[in-house]
């Protein structure tokens, strides 16, 4: 019995245990089912961490992340580098670098519990790659649950309570944000979602836990997750005349625990129009350019890899190509990208292996700066 209650829904755990097959219980009868119920009987639990069992890390990645963190520029280099083939929205790319970070985690002496992870939604118009940047930031973290706001329930984000077809028991099965504990939820369409399902996820968000009290089974949770969230306008398009509240539609109570709120609009500029299709042009275009290196970012040959360094962490950008000579500066890299790999490596190695420290004077400026909203 040391093995009793080691684990909870949601863990990602690795068992040591003998597989067998186990005859169906009848009541003094002859059993005429030819079907096995199957266990597993374990006798050891080993619980993993995070579920970044792909990434490898060399000696030359290690040296590569602490030479590029002492650039000044880092925020805008992982900026431009998340979701590459989108145009424009450099500030909410840096917030989603920031996410995947997330910041400092903290258990107080008395108990109190401080979040460490930021969540963030977006709202705007239709056709504004709200939907590509949450698919952008499920592929770089390490462990990631996408949603959508119809289609999910308050049980299925939390946790629901179900009767084992064997036992007859009642068990739990967790939710999306129990099983992205360390993790983070992408949620799309948000505004879509009822009103009575919105409110499970308050104390998800701001607490960390689901807790539990159904059919006699009373359990908290952990769901130390972020929160990527994205939702249209009540009126489908944003109203510009009316207030931010009422174009959100949503509660301030769930406001509160976002963050980061970010508006997005389509502006109906002819230039800004003929960027973004030149753009998303040049990402489809696969013909190699003038200079040997490939427009494409994902289908560059090893030719044009080995032009650019031997293993290198770098890729062409599309915005290379189409602004020539905006940096005056001796930079090769300036305006190139970090490859898909290398920057989940070094957002992983950043979150784990560092602990930064509030100095006296950035404590001094987040307090005016609060002051001054």
């Amino acid at each position: 019995h040391d093995l009793v209650d080691r684990i909870k829904p949601g863990d990602r755990v690795q068992i040591t245990g003998v597989y067998r097959a186990l005859a169906t219980a009848s009541s003094g009868q002859t059993s005429t089912s030819g079907l096995f119920r199957t266990v597993v009987l374990v006798n050891n639990v080993q619980i993993l961490g995070r579920g970044v069992n792909s990434l490898n890390f060399a000696p030359s990645d290690i040296r590569e992340i602490r030479t590029l963190s002492k650039r000044n520029d880092i925020l805008d280099i992982l900026g431009r580098s998340v979701a590459p083939s989108i145009h424009g929205h450099d500030i909410i790319k840096k917030a989603l670098a920031l996410q995947l970070l997330s910041g400092c985690e903290k258990n107080l002496p008395n108990g109190t519990h401080l979040r460490g992870d930021v969540n963030i939604l977006m709202v705007g118009d239709p056709s504004t790659a709200k939907s590509q940047l949450l698919r952008a930031a499920m592929q770089i973290a390490p462990l990631a649950v996408s949603t959508t706001g119809k289609g999910s329930s308050g049980v299925g984000l939390t946790a629901a309570v179900t009767v084992d077809d064997d036992t007859r028991e009642k068990r739990l099965e967790a939710g999306a944000m129990v099983l992205a504990d360390r993790g983070i939820v992408c949620v799309d369409e948000f505004d879509k979602m009822s009103e009575v399902d919105r409110v499970t996820i308050h104390e998800a968000m701001e607490q960390q836990t689901v807790t539990i009290a159904k059919a006699g089974i009373h359990a908290s949770l952990n769901a130390r997750c972020s929160v990527l969230a994205a939702a249209n306008p009540v009126y489908g398009q944003y109203d510009r005349r009316r207030r931010i509240q009422e174009n959100i539609g949503l509660p301030d109570s769930l406001l509160s625990r976002f963050d980061l709120l970010f508006v997005v609009l389509d502006q109906l500029d002819p230039v800004s129009d003929l960027r973004i299709a030149s753009h998303v042009i040049r990402g489809h275009r696969y013909r190699p350019h003038a200079n040997n290196h490939a427009d494409d970012l994902d289908d560059e040959s090893d030719d044009e890899r080995e032009q650019l360094g031997p293993a290198s962490i770098w890729q062409r950008s599309h915005h290379s190509f189409t602004e020539k000579d905006t940096y005056e500066d001796d930079d090769p890299h300036s305006d190139d990208i970090l490859s898909q790999d290398f920057l989940r490596k070094y957002l992983h190695f950043a979150k784990t292996k560092f602990q930064p420290i509030l100095t006296d004077g950035a404590r001094e400026a987040i307090a005016a700066k609060y002051a001054e909203m």
